[in-house]
């Protein structure tokens, strides 16, 4: 029986982004950021080309921080070598949904955040989320300003807190994205 991967019984958790190494070990884009949730994965599913879910159990997980952000890498049993490991690029990683919640809790705020006014750490108005782009590293937000368009990764080094109560979102570092505009 297929079913769609946001609804019951999996719910996507991150994408396959590329092989690593000549024994099988893969780099995952997870959706969430916090490594140590890594150590809590032990079975994941993958799907395969006729839409079937299938368990692929996780013998081995290697995390690296890079430009302050995390980069995972994980080698599952079965797969041993570059060639099985290629085959999965870009393939979808999902859970039993409801083990899924602390992976994906983050998500739900992010969505939340949608016409928040923007301020940076002196207090400046920035301008306001008018979209968030899903992305399988990380979501982005699409903050309309008097200067045009600026896109600003929903991560810890831009985004420093959220008032729900007041619809508020302050950064910091935007100037690194400036020239972006």
């Amino acid at each position: 029986m297929n079913q769609e991967a946001n609804t019951l019984p999996f719910t996507e958790i991150g994408r396959v982004d590329r092989s690593h190494g000549l024994k099988g070990e893969i780099k995952i884009l997870f959706d969430f950021e916090d490594p140590e949730l890594l150590n809590d994965l032990t079975l994941v599913y993958l799907q395969n080309d006729r839409g079937d879910f299938f368990p692929v159990r996780i013998s081995e997980t290697r995390i690296e921080e890079k430009r302050n952000e995390f980069l995972f890498f994980v080698q599952f049993e079965n797969i041993a070598d570059r060639t099985a490991a290629e085959a999965l690029k870009g393939k979808a990683v999902f859970l039993e949904s409801e083990k899924a919640l602390p992976f994906i809790a983050e998500q739900t705020v992010e969505q939340s955040v949608l016409n928040y006014d923007v301020y940076d750490e002196n207090d400046d108005h920035i301008g306001i989320v008018m979209d968030i782009l899903e992305n399988p590293a990380q979501s982005v937000l699409n903050i309309s300003s008097e200067k045009g368009t600026l896109m600003v990764p929903f991560v810890d080094h831009y985004v420093t807190g959220v008032n729900e109560e007041e619809e508020l979102l302050f950064c910091q570092n935007l100037k690194e994205l400036e020239d972006l505009l």
